[in-house]
């Protein structure tokens, strides 16, 4: 992979809707990034939970201020990039004014790569998924009056929906992913001057597909048992198949990973691993005597260097609170010591960069910057140790997991039936019609261009009419979620 061609602003509709002023000296990636700053997406992740589901207090991160953390973390691995890839490369003139780009690319990315996930994080995710597992066999066109309804009936003959599909299509549903739903929105919903979406730049796009692989190679590399990090989850569903394939040509990327999205990843990883254990502790989950004893246990065993300036850190941080009169020192430590692992993982990512720098760029690299750099254990503290013991099941979230699995379950037992039975679009009173009239307009007009012409029986048509309750939920927050859920439920 050459720079000179994974920098070049390309996008599927090269001529801009608006026209430039004269004194309009935006790039081409600071015009996406402004895009991005005005969108929808952008507003509706103040109310989608980082970890904690149906939030009640005002503390701990939400989507949005996760995402503006990760900008920040990302933003600045760019700017470290730049400077190596140009010890790399000793770059001309041209190349080296496109270099500079990576730091706005970066910070785009940043804001946007959280924006495919529906209410209720990556729970909400697998929600979605076990749905169509389950129910997606039970689905079926009642032959007389040719509705879709759910039937314990599924012997073969009968007209069921998952016979129908195709094993592609049936596998994005299956495996639904945030991340191939980011794509999709950001290319397709967000239909503002036309079908293309925000119509990004194809850097900006190839960044935030984390992973470079369709639902149903994801699926066939889990059964085959050939799963690695480039097929680990669904990057695309097969209706964006097409982009993909185009911002894999332009870009030269032979189905790899775009270079920065290691980066991306990094700073995503760095952002909720070090806010994970703030938030906890914040809240009571974890006191800070058992955050140090997990620190100082690893360490007397792995002898790790970072670990080790962690404990030194905190022992000093103690005594200048002390110094300060502060009166809550373990929450004085554990602010100044989430700033601390957070500076250090970052200068050991980029390390990890620079190290595997050429790999990266042949496209051999298949580990995660941060678990093949020197922070690896502080990083194995916290997620197997902290988050898995202490955070992910503690009380309040499971109590709030099984809220969301009644709440997303509802929702698409009620919306999946309505968009092929209702009567029609505008007034009409069956309880079907009513219920479609509340799916989004601006999806409902996607979907249509997207049926148009089809009939019932064929796959695209069901394709589409699934995606349209997959898109409207998806892109709900967590509290119209809870507030839809009450609604139909109060009407059953």
């Amino acid at each position: 992979m050459e720079w000179t061609v994974l920098l070049k602003p390309e996008k599927v509709r090269q001529k801009s809707s608006v026209t430039k002023t004269s004194n309009d000296a935006r790039s081409p990636f600071k015009v996406d990034f402004d895009t991005v700053c005005n969108c929808t997406g952008i507003r509706r992740l103040q109310d989608k939970a980082q970890v904690f589901p149906l939030e009640k207090g005002d503390y701990a991160r939400t989507r949005l201020t996760h995402s503006i953390e990760v900008m920040s973390i990302a933003e600045s691995l760019g700017v470290h990039a730049v400077k190596v890839i140009q010890e790399k490369t000793n770059p001309d003139s041209k190349l080296a004014e496109q270099l500079k780009e990576i730091p706005v690319i970066l910070r785009t990315a940043a804001l946007l790569h959280d924006m495919g996930n529906p209410p209720f994080g990556h729970l909400g995710e697998g929600i979605i998924g076990d749905w169509f597992k389950t129910k997606l066999a039970r689905l079926i066109i009642e032959p007389k009056t040719q509705k879709v309804i759910f039937s314990e009936n599924t012997s073969v003959g009968v007209n069921r929906l998952i016979d129908i599909l195709s094993e592609e299509q049936k596998s994005d549903l299956r495996n639904f992913e945030g991340n191939a739903q980011l794509l999709r929105l950001i290319s397709k919903l967000n239909y503002v001057v036309d079908e293309n979406g925000m119509n990004l730049t194809y850097p900006v796009l190839a960044t935030i597909i984390k992973y470079p692989c369709s639902a149903i190679s994801c699926e066939k590399a889990k059964t085959n048992k050939t799963s690695r990090l480039l097929n680990k989850k669904p990057g695309y569903f097969s209706s964006e198949r097409d982009l993909y394939e185009k911002i894999n040509s332009s870009l030269g990327l032979n189905n790899k990973r775009y270079p920065l999205t290691f980066l991306l990843e990094a700073a995503d990883d760095i952002a909720y691993l070090t806010a994970d254990i703030e938030d906890a502790h914040k809240k009571g989950i974890i006191s800070f005597t058992t955050i140090e004893k997990y620190f100082e246990t690893y360490n007397s065993e792995h002898k790790d260097a970072f670990v080790q300036s962690i404990i030194d850190e905190i022992a000093k941080y103690r005594v200048q609170g002390a110094e300060q009169g502060i009166t809550d020192i373990d929450n004085y430590v554990m602010q100044r010591l989430r700033i601390f692992i957070k500076g250090n993982m970052i200068s050991r990512v980029m390390d990890s960069f620079e190290k595997n720098y050429t790999n990266i760029m042949n496209g051999s690299f298949e580990d995660e910057l941060l678990n093949d750099s020197e922070a690896n254990g502080v990083v194995s503290i916290i997620r197997e140790n902290i988050e898995k013991k202490h955070i992910y099941y503690c009380k309040e979230i499971v109590n709030s997991k099984i809220k969301s699995y009644k709440i997303l379950s509802t929702l698409l037992d009620s919306f999946i039936p309505c968009v092929f039975n209702f009567e029609k679009e505008g007034k009409n009173d069956d309880k079907d019609s009513l219920i479609y009239n509340l799916l989004s307009d601006n999806y409902r007009f996607i979907c249509n261009k997207a049926t148009s012409g089809l009939k019932l029986y064929e796959p695209d048509y069901i394709y589409n009419k699934l995606l349209l309750v997959t898109d409207f939920i998806s892109g709900m927050t967590d509290s119209y979620a809870k507030d839809m859920y009450e609604l139909l439920v109060s009407i059953k």
